[in-house]
């Protein structure tokens, strides 16, 4: 079973930043994501708090590769490079 940990939150400009934590397994991965506010707005359209995207965009990627397959620092755009049909279907995560 995989649990996700959401450990600090930093406003920075335009984004928000985040240090996560995927339990899965028996082993620890640890991430440091931005979240920008146009993909913030873009997902969510303002109706949950950031850090509930930042789960959902975690939840997306684990549905598709393992926790050591994820990139230890990225911002949540550069998921749709990997998977382009991340803008129809995290809003329905969310």
């Amino acid at each position: 079973m995989r649990d996700i940990e959401i450990s600090t939150e930093t406003d920075g400009e335009n984004k928000w930043s985040y240090e996560v934590f995927i339990h899965d397994a028996g082993r620890r991965h640890a991430y440091v994501v931005t979240l920008s506010w146009s993909d913030y707005d873009l997902w969510s359209h303002g109706r949950v708090a950031p850090e509930k995207v930042v789960r959902a965009a975690f939840e997306f990627l684990l549905d598709r590769e393992p926790a050591s397959s994820i990139l230890a620092k990225f911002d949540c755009s550069l998921i749709r490079r990997y998977f382009p049909e991340v803008d129809r279907e995290l809003p329905k995560m969310i």
